[in-house]
């Protein structure tokens, strides 16, 4: 993807933290993804239209525990259905933010599909790249992965 099609996403995944989560995320250096990596959940999101191409948010199981406690205000423990859906709804309001800034394209985003334990790597197409934006935050790291298909 261009840059001007990753930027949106990189600065909707920082406002959304910071508005719906009240947490300071920090996007690292961006890199090319060389092999399918292990998290213990991810909102994964389709895009299409002038642009197609899959966003994938994907996080250690602490980092979403921690991230789901402070989204719902209570203390999580455990992975469970609270936690899918925060990590679904925060996917959501990403790529929707991002979509605002995308304005001049085509483009639609799919309901957020989460992979979790028994499903941990994201299917990215075979041969298409693999851009990931690692962030970090004062609860841990997670990892936005997005892939552009021709």
């Amino acid at each position: 993807m261009k840059a001007e099609h990753i930027n949106p996403f990189l600065k909707s995944t920082v406002e959304t933290f910071k508005t719906m989560v009240n947490l300071g995320v920090t996007p690292g250096k961006p890199y090319l993804l060389k092999e399918p990596t292990h998290m213990d959940i991810s909102g994964v999101i389709h895009i299409s239209g002038d642009i197609i191409g899959i966003l994938a948010m994907a996080y250690p199981l602490a980092t979403a525990l921690k991230i789901s406690s402070k989204f719902l205000g209570e203390e999580i423990k455990e992975l469970n259905k609270n936690v899918t859906d925060c990590i679904g709804e925060l996917s959501n309001i990403i790529s929707g933010f991002a979509k605002k800034d995308l304005k001049s394209l085509n483009v639609s985003i799919s309901l957020p599909k989460i992979l979790r334990d028994q499903c941990p790597s994201v299917d990215m197409p075979k041969g298409a790249p693999v851009m990931c934006v690692p962030f970090d935050s004062e609860v841990g790291n997670f990892v936005m992965q997005i892939c552009h298909i021709d």
